[in-house]
């Protein structure tokens, strides 16, 4: 998920990235934004700032699949974990309700 270090892709979601680990597939990344934050360098996948970079991280993986097997498997876990609809659904239906309240509060 290569990007560019600008405003718009400072506010992107990263939404590639987590459907590519939920496909148990490891990530290169640039180091921009939210990326950041759903990659765990070297545990997932890796996250490259420089063409040098992304040529190693992208050689590294190309060259030794176990580190694609154990990086994609820690992407998998770490989307059901962190980014799934059960991991997510409870905190999306307080935040609902917390708003619808505050409506009903103020009408």
């Amino acid at each position: 998920m290569p990007l560019q270090d600008s405003p718009w892709e400072q506010g992107k979601c990263g939404y590639k990235l987590i459907q590519y680990m939920a496909c148990g597939l490891p990530v290169v990344a640039s180091p921009i934004g939210v990326n950041q934050i759903i990659v765990r360098q070297g545990e997932n996948g890796y996250l490259a700032g420089s063409s040098e970079q992304w040529v190693s991280a992208l050689d590294r993986m190309i060259d030794d699949v176990a580190i694609r097997r154990t990086m994609g498997a820690a992407g998998r876990r770490r989307v059901e974990v962190d980014y799934c609809l059960q991991a997510i659904a409870p905190g999306v239906r307080d935040m609902l309700l917390k708003a619808a309240e505050g409506q009903r509060r103020s009408l």
